[in-house]
């Protein structure tokens, strides 16, 4: 049985880091715009096409092709993808008892929630954008869909989260949803986007209060989570809330987005009102990160000292009396196993670029500046990402501690068997000894290698994103990113034609 288990680490061991080389080189592609070549890569790497990754390489497929302008097909791997996460979802609640024995990078790819929120993000996305190029209003109307599906989608989520600072409202759906829905142009959708548009002010006090790059009090804020509801809000205010620039730049874009639903442009106006979607950067890392776990908690069993004591020959030798040097390698053998820390890996985000500010030049055909305005943030997400990671490994922590004992005890196990078999005669002792030492030493590090930490993540998913509105007449722009550093950053040019409904342009920036 022990063999057994050490068997299945090895295994594990051998497969554990299988595909980091792939997702390397894919992130690569995709950050040189390489997406044809990413959408190769994806057809023939054996870790994409294994079954277990089918739903990351359908969102990384999905996202290469919208990248490149290929929005249909973009649809079809996204939604593919949206409609196994459900399925996954469910499946994975019923395994979480089975993953406290079983690596997570064995498992299949369930997908962070808010990878899977972004999936409805990018369906909505492809449809509107299909639909100014088509005019067909079936593709508008399902970019409304989308919303409403994407609003059932975080309903569910945040009633399994109540009461925890964790990622179960996203901020982008109310603001972005508050688009498309303005883009209808019906009364009733126009006082849906004014509730959602309402509702994300609402989701900035209450849940993205707990991102850095929104409240300069974060820590106090996610420490006291719990109770801040029974708090009076003026408490809160004062004292877990210290909004950033950040914060104040995006909650007087949503006061803007209120004020121009209740005050619409004039008929006769020849400016349309065109909203920029921004998608700046790639999304940061996820590796790996060495820790250690003690065996002080096999330190705890007698028996166990006993053998180590023994096979490292820190007992007496054989009929002599000496119960001073026996208890002397029992203290021995058993702060060592106290000492001796067991590497495993957790995951963790790459440190990330922290979000500045940035202006956006909008300069006519004339080479005239005719509009500079601040780009709100919208969605942090590396602050989103690192969020979750870190809850996944706070609860990857207390199984791994399981593992390892199982582990470790199935390679002593193993180790006492080999000195029992090749220790029967006196002569044979020593060699008896070392033999089962270095099988332990042996086991132990291909337990490590069994611990990997599973780094499977959407790579190519934005690190930022931003949202401004820009009222505009006809004719074509060239758009300039304007940095705090006095960088400048071109996005290139954008024809805006005359018509009465606003006007979506999505822009991805590497």
């Amino acid at each position: 049985m022990a063999f057994k288990v050490l068997l299945i680490c090895l295994l594990i061991s051998s497969c554990s880091s299988a595909g980091r080389k792939d997702r390397d080189e894919l992130r690569t592609l995709y950050l040189t715009g390489a997406y044809d070549n990413g959408l190769q890569l994806l057809s023939k790497s054996e870790f994409y096409l294994s079954e277990k990754e089918k739903l990351l390489t359908l969102m990384e497929k999905g996202m290469l092709l919208h990248s490149k302008g290929d929005w249909k097909q973009s649809t079809v791997a996204l939604d593919e993808a949206r409609n196994l996460s459900n399925k996954l979802y469910t499946i994975s609640i019923s395994k979480k008892a089975e993953k406290n024995f079983v690596n997570d990078t064995v498992d299949v790819f369930y997908g962070e929630v808010y990878e899977r929120s972004m999936l409805y993000f990018y369906l909505s996305l492809n449809a509107i954008l299909t639909y100014q190029q088509s005019k067909n209003r079936d593709d508008l109307f399902r970019a409304r869909a989308e919303i409403l599906a994407w609003d059932a989608f975080l309903a569910s989520i945040k009633e399994e989260r109540l009461g925890k600072s964790v990622f179960k409202n996203d901020l982008l759906l109310k603001l972005y949803g508050a688009k498309i829905h303005q883009m209808m142009g019906t009364r009733e959708d126009e006082q849906i986007a004014t509730i959602l548009l309402s509702d994300a002010k609402n989701i900035i006090y209450k849940n993205y209060n707990s991102y850095p790059t929104f409240n300069g009090l974060y820590k106090e804020f996610k420490k006291d989570y719990e109770k801040l509801a029974t708090l009076p809000a003026s408490e809160v205010q004062k004292n877990y809330i210290a909004p950033t620039d950040f914060q104040k730049s995006l909650m007087s874009y949503i006061d803007q987005s209120l004020e121009a639903i209740k005050s619409p442009k004039k008929k006769d106006s020849k400016k349309t009102r065109v909203t920029l979607v921004l998608q700046k950067g790639v999304i940061a890392q996820k590796i790996a990160e060495k820790n250690f776990y003690g065996l002080d908690f096999l330190a705890k069993e007698p028996l166990v000292s006993l053998f180590v004591a023994d096979v490292l020959g820190l007992l007496p030798t054989a009929n002599t009396y000496n119960p001073g040097g026996a208890y002397l390698g029992l203290v021995v053998a058993s702060t060592a196993l106290n000492t001796v820390g067991v590497g495993f890996e957790l995951p963790k985000i790459q440190n990330f670029s922290q979000p500045k500010k940035i202006y956006l030049s909008v300069i006519d055909k004339d080479k005239k500046e005719i509009a500079s305005k601040e780009l709100p943030l919208v969605d942090p997400m590396g602050d989103i990402a690192e969020e979750a990671v870190f809850e996944q490994s706070a609860w990857t922590y207390t199984r791994v501690g399981t593992r390892l004992a199982i582990k470790h005890a199935s390679a002593i196990l193993a180790s006492f068997a080999t000195y029992k078999a090749l220790g029967g005669k006196q002569q044979n002792d020593f060699f008896a000894r070392n033999a089962a030492l270095l099988q332990y030493i042996g086991a132990s590090k291909v337990i490590e290698e069994s611990e990997k930490a599973d780094t499977r993540y959407w790579s190519t998913l934005p690190n930022e994103l931003r949202m401004i509105d820009l009222d505009l007449a006809p004719g074509n722009y060239s758009l300039v990113l304007k940095l705090e550093s006095s960088e400048k950053m071109e996005l290139g040019t954008i024809q805006i034609t005359s018509q009465e409904m606003p006007y979506i342009v999505s822009i991805r920036k590497n």
